[in-house]
Order: C-alpha cells, then structure tokens, then sequence
C-alpha cells in the first residue's frame, strides 16, 4: 500500500487526513507533529493511520509528502526530510504563499523529488486539529502551482488529492498566485485585524461591544484566524500585500473625502460595490481551469496515482 506522510497537522493537515480516510483512498495516511499530542489527537480523530515522531522515518518510502506548516517552517522542514525522500516522490505542500516556497523547494529537494505547491483555499475561524472536518475542502479552490521540473505523474498525484477531498483544481503561476490570494485573503485579514485593533482598544468598546452585532462579527471574522501562520504570510508575501494595503489606503481616502464633503455620489459608490458583491456570489463559483491536465482514470481507487512511475522489472517483460 503507498503512503502519504502529512507534516503539520493542524486544520488543514488534519482536515485533509480526514478527508482522505472518508473518500477510502487506498493509500497509508502517516502523520507527523512535532508536538505528540498534536499527532495523538489526530490518530484518536481518525485524520491518520499513524503518529510517526521521527521526521525522517515518517517519510521513510512515502510516495507523496504534503507540508501542512506555517510557511516560515516550510524551509525547514524541506532541509530536513530532503536527504530521506524515496526516489520519484512528490512533495507538496498546502502554503497561502507559493513564490518563496517552490524557490525553496528548487534549492533544496534533490533533482530526483518532484515539488507541485498547493493551496486549499478553505479555512474557519479556529485553527488546530481539534477544528479539523473532513468537508473542510468541498467544492472550494484548490491551488496547484507546479514547479519547473515537476515530472507530469507527480502533478496528477496532486490533482487527484485536491479531487479526492471533494475540492477543484486550479492551476495558477506562483506570482499571480501570491497576487491574486494578497487581495481575497491577506488583505481581508489584515483589515479585520486593524478593525478589531482600532475598536476594542477605544475608550468607548465596553459599551460598543455590547451593541456589536452580525455585521462587526462577519467583517471581523478571520481577524480569528491563527496569527503565527498570518505572521509568515505577511513576510512571504510582503510586495503583493503592501500593494492591497497601498490600493485599500487609495480607496478609503476617496470614501474618506466624500464623507467628508457629503458627496451626493456616496451612493452610487455603495450601489457598485453592492452590485459587484452580489455578482460575484452568483459567479464566483463557477470554474474555468487555467490550463488542462489529462487525468487517468481513477477506477475504484486512486492510490496508483500516488505511486511513482517506474518501468517494469526486466523479468516481468514478455
């Protein structure tokens, strides 16, 4: 039986597991954390088949390795299994930044590791693996980001991951990657987080609290989200954030000005965004792959996709 060894199990690591184990992929979930009842919690959870503590045996003959840490340990990590990967894995990884890692990647994994980025465009509020659920992935964007010399059995082994959880592949370059993810995600959070900021530390939020209701709740959302995992995203996307906040500071000292001089055109501005809003929940959803990977049939099992694609052995030739 192939195994997948998932580093990091937190939401995402633990969610993919869980996933996997209710899609009955017939491969070996190996699952490892450098804090032990991290990995306890996830094997009692039914996310893995089993706790590996020792980072070099836990991808001891693993066909695919999927990195699930913050993005700032991903360097690490990738220096430290590099020496132990079998020959034809494939290694991936499920980061909300792709320039810095697959430049990572090409520096340190051998020529003979295949390296395709991922990136599950899913999340909630709490972080850990005590958050992790198995339909953390349907029907939302899987980012896949191939390096260079990622051979075509590696990326379709990623492909079927991303289907296998229920989500939808989409292929992306890791520069509009990290352009397009800086202002749909990595902004939103850093507004929320300067809302939050700027509200609970007026002199006047114990009674503001009180009155805050379903609006100040979902805008200030993923201001709930893990900030050790923010932090690295912030540092390994830094140009494309700073564009968002730049554009957000343009667009706000606009709204600014007609507040302001009380703009008869204030709601018209509101109507465009309402318009543009209501659009996009109507068609945000519908997907167009940015280019076309040819998919064997997966037939009752999609295991053999995990597995490098060796020739035959020369006894075996009729």
């Amino acid at each position: 039986m192939p195994r997948l060894t998932i580093i990091g199990l937190g939401l995402i690591g633990g969610s993919l597991g869980m996933a996997l184990k209710r899609a009955k992929v017939d491969v070996e979930i190996v699952g490892f954390s450098r804090k032990h009842q991290t990995a306890d919690r996830a094997k009692r959870a039914g996310a893995i088949d089993k706790a590996e503590w020792n980072l070099p045996a836990a991808v001891s003959g693993a066909s695919l390795v999927v990195i699930a840490t913050p993005p700032l340990a991903i360097r690490t990590v990738l220096q430290d299994i590099a020496p132990h990967l079998p020959e034809d894995c494939t290694v991936s990884d499920v980061a909300s930044t792709k320039e810095q890692v697959l430049a990572w990647a090409e520096e340190i994994l051998p020529r003979n590791v295949s390296f395709v980025g991922g990136h599950p465009m899913a999340g909630k509020e709490g972080s850990g693996i005590d958050n992790a659920e198995a339909d953390l992935f349907k029907d939302r964007t899987y980012c896949i980001v191939p390096s260079t010399s990622a051979k075509p059995t590696a990326v379709q082994a990623v492909v079927a991951l991303a289907k296998a959880v229920g989500a939808i592949p989409r292929f992306l370059d890791a520069a509009e990657h990290d352009g397009l993810v800086a202002g749909v995600s990595h902004l939103p959070f850093v507004l929320a987080t300067a809302l939050v900021n700027i509200t609970t530390q007026s002199t006047g939020w114990r009674e503001a609290g009180r009155l805050a209701a379903g609006g100040y709740r979902d805008t200030t959302r993923v201001a709930s989200g893990d900030p050790a995992m923010y932090h690295d995203i912030c540092l390994t996307n830094r140009l494309s954030i700073l564009g968002w906040i730049d554009a957000f500071l343009d667009e706000l000292g606009r709204l600014r000005e007609m507040v302001s001089e009380g703009s008869p055109e204030l709601e018209k501005v509101f109507r465009q965004a309402k318009e543009a809003r209501d659009r996009w929940l109507v068609e945000g959803s519908r997907e167009e792959p940015l280019m076309q990977v040819e998919i064997p049939s997966m037939g009752k099992s999609i295991s053999g996709l995990f597995l490098p694609q060796r020739p035959p052995d020369k006894k075996d030739k009729r």
